[in-house]
Parts: structure tokens; sequence; C-alpha cells
């Protein structure tokens, strides 16, 4: 179990409480050049297995903003019984901000893994949500080798989904090395922004937004995607890549166009080290 909770002082925002029972775990939140606050979630037993029911839950108060990372990537092991759960419930109030970007997930062969994310936001909060998934242990030769994953990514806000993305990988039961399954990519990766209204209350332009990201995929080496907008105000991107140095920048790059969109500010440099 982790807890976290986020309130905004004056011109900041800080950390207002921290909970957590082992193997979850939050380090001491870090403030960026620009003022933003960003803090590192670990799981200190250094991957899933099966039986694993992990829950973080995060509140994100009014007009606060916070971005979460992880330290490296999740590693899921091999189960022969009961699936490695984890969940992350973060709920946001009026005009707050979330940047959630974690590392990406690699299933080991005979991995099992049911994940979620489900993100409550209020009026005027906007998000930045990033998913990301290897094929499995890249270096080893292991692609599609674990048994199950299962995602979901939901935002809400109040009673109205904003966004749902559900999705099963079965690999013993679809084999994946066929024509449409991913082909030689080995890294998929999403990036979701919403938003209602910019900080002077206009609309934001999305068409732009997708052009500058459909602009900034065709660019990047090893990478190949496509941008969607979405009816309640936002964008999808849909990534896939050839190697993880791929991934690592072409996600730097496309929440940087992202946040300087949302937010009005360039990424910045996340120290994990």
């Amino acid at each position: 179990m982790l807890e976290l909770a986020f309130v905004r002082r004056g011109e900041h925002t800080i950390l207002s409480r921290r909970r957590f029972t082992h193997p979850l775990q939050a380090l001491e939140p870090v403030r960026a050049e620009d003022g933003s606050l960003y803090l590192m979630m670990l799981n200190t037993s250094g991957g899933l297995v099966g039986g694993d029911r992990l829950k973080t839950t995060v509140e994100i108060g009014q007009d606060a903003s916070a971005a979460l990372i992880t330290a490296s990537a999740a590693k899921a092991y091999r189960t022969t019984g009961a699936p490695a759960i984890q969940e992350a419930v973060i709920r946001m109030g009026r005009g707050a901000t979330l940047e959630y970007l974690p590392d990406h997930l690699i299933p080991h062969p005979g991995a099992v893994v049911h994940q979620s994310i489900r993100v409550e936001m209020a009026q005027g909060s906007r998000a930045i949500v990033y998913d990301s998934i290897a094929a499995g242990r890249i270096g080893r030769g292991e692609r599609w080798a674990f048994r199950e994953l299962r995602t979901e990514t939901t935002l809400v806000r109040g009673t109205m989904p904003l966004y749902i993305s559900r999705a099963r990988i079965t690999p013993e039961l679809q084999p994946l090395n066929q024509l449409g399954w991913a082909q030689d990519f080995n890294y998929l990766a999403s990036i979701v922004i919403v938003g209602e209204t910019t900080d002077s209350g206009a609309a934001y332009e999305w068409p732009a937004l997708g052009a500058d990201l459909e602009s900034a995929l065709r660019q990047c080496t090893g990478v190949h995607g496509g941008v969607s907008e979405i009816g309640c105000g936002g964008s999808v991107v849909r990534f896939m890549a050839y190697r993880a140095s791929d991934l690592s920048l072409a996600t730097h790059i496309l929440w940087d166009i992202a946040r300087r969109f949302l937010l009005g500010r360039a990424a910045f440099e996340l120290r994990k080290f």
C-alpha cells in the first residue's frame, strides 16, 4: 500500500501525506528548476510475483500539481498460480495537474500481470498519463513469452468517462509472431493528454497539438505511431519502439511537447540516481 497527498501552499505544491508498507515506498519529493514537484515511487522487492496485490492511492488537492515517476522499469516474474496485481487510483481537485510517468513494465516468461490506473478529475484539472510495456526481456531474446497481461487506463471527470483503454494479451493462446502483432517492435506505449481550458480560460487547440506530436513521431528514430483526438478535449498518442533507448527518447520528446502545450512549460530532466 502507498498513499500520497499533495496540496498547494502559496506558490508551490507540497507533499502533505506519505504512508506506505513494504514493498511499496516513496522517496522525498524533488523540486525541478521551474518549481515543479516530482516524486519517485519504488517497489523495493525488485519486482512483481504471483499473488502480489499492490495499490497506490494519490490525492492532488485544488490547484496543486505533481509529477509521479518510478526509479526504473518494473519487472514481473513467472507465476504458476495467482496473478500479480498492481493498481493506482488518483483523485484530483479543481484546477489540479497530474503528470504520471512510470517506466515501462517488463513481463518475464510465465508472468501473469493485471495492472490498472484510474484518474478521477475535477473541473479545470489537467493530466498527462503515460503507460508502456516491453514484449519481454528483449536482451535475452524473450519476446511475448509471458502468460497473460491485462492493462486498464481510465480517466473520468465527475461521472463522465473521458478515456477508457483496456487490453488483454495472452501469447500462449494467440501467438504474437505474425504480421499485425507489433511485428519487430519490442515496446508499446501510450500518452493521454487531457485538459479543459488554459490558465487564461481559452480553449485548447487540440488539432495543433496533434500536428506537433505527429511531426515529432515521424522524426524519432526506431519509433512508429500515431495521434488521435478524443471528444472530451484531449489527445492520445500510441507508439511502438524497437529499443528501450528509442522508447525513452521518444517519450521525453512527446512529454515535452505535451507539457508545453498543456502547462506552458518545458519538460525537465528527471533525476533518478
